[in-house]
């Protein structure tokens, strides 16, 4: 089924759009989750919170790419998840990954979200494909920089180095566009 035909089943409020949600995209919103988590029930049951999450979101939202949509969703819940299952063991990988990112991009409010979404995806779409892999496998995926280094060949420190620079790179890119931490 196409992602404008799901939408269009939750502007409908036809409940067949959790399923089909579920059997297109399931697999890759678990895979975002266990990332994070590393715990099967607790990733499911952040999937499964996707499918409400995007049932109250639709209407009025109305993604035109449900994969990313459901993924931030995912995401998101999922980081929820791990920060209260893990408040009092700060110092885990996830916790860096987030620190390190918060360090380059703002919080930003409800109403300019889309606008750096948008510019972080031009700027990445501007960066090496090995640099753009490794930023979204660390900060999107959740992946820790040994598996990285592991997945491409490269040395940790090497993988560490390269997030770094691009970290700053994109600092600097949305701070000329108005955007400070």
């Amino acid at each position: 089924m196409k992602d404008q035909d799901i939408v269009g089943l939750y502007f409908e409020r036809n409940q067949d759009a959790i399923k089909h949600s579920q059997a297109q995209y399931g697999g890759y919103c678990m895979s975002i989750s266990m990332n994070i988590l590393h715990s099967h029930p607790d990733a499911e049951e952040c999937v499964n919170d996707t499918w409400l999450s995007a049932w109250q979101a639709m209407p009025p939202k109305k993604p035109s790419v449900l994969k990313t949509f459901f993924g931030k969703i995912t995401r998101n819940l999922s980081i929820d998840r791990y920060r209260s299952l893990h408040a009092s063991k700060r110092n885990i990988d996830l916790e860096v990954a987030m620190d390190e990112l918060g360090d380059a991009i703002p919080m930003p409010d409800d109403t300019s979200e889309d606008l750096l979404c948008q510019l972080i995806e031009h700027y990445l779409g501007g960066v090496s494909d090995t640099d753009r892999r490794l930023f979204l496998g660390r900060y999107w995926y959740g992946h820790s920089v040994a598996m990285l280094a592991a997945h491409y060949g490269i040395n940790p420190n090497t993988v560490s180095q390269r997030l770094y620079q691009t970290r700053q790179k994109l600092k600097a890119f949305l701070t000329e566009r108005g955007y400070s931490v």
